[in-house]
């Protein structure tokens, strides 16, 4: 069982860790256009390109006050999933430290009473 509990986390961990390594290179690229573009010479551009240019920009800008709101929103929703799943690994983890203070304590028990110490009470 705990072989397979650590196989499952390590498994959780790889994917995780994929997922972020790939956020980070789609990250890197995205910025690397947009450097590009603004790095252009805009001033030798013909008006129309320059239009398009500031079209682009503010779509994109609407686009991203959209997504910063759903962002929040998100966020919002995140934490209260992450609270909620915190609290059902430390309710898990108390579980079984209480199962192996139960076991400990009859361990105990059996190493250090008696056989027959009701006998005394007799």
């Amino acid at each position: 069982m705990n072989q397979s509990v650590h196989q499952l986390l390590q498994l959780i961990l790889q994917g995780f860790a994929w997922v972020l390594r790939t956020i980070e290179a789609l990250w890197v690229w995205s910025w690397s256009q947009i450097a590009h573009a603004f790095s252009m010479s805009w001033g030798n551009l013909p008006a129309w390109k320059i239009a398009v240019g500031l079209l682009f920009i503010v779509v994109l800008a609407v686009l991203l006050v959209a997504l910063f709101r759903r962002c929040v929103a998100g966020f919002g929703r995140i934490a209260a999933a992450f609270w909620t799943m915190t609290m059902t690994v430390f309710a898990v983890v108390t579980f079984v430290v209480m199962a192996g203070l139960f076991s400990r304590g009859f361990q105990w028990v059996v190493a250090s009473v008696p056989d027959k110490f009701w006998e005394k009470f007799l």
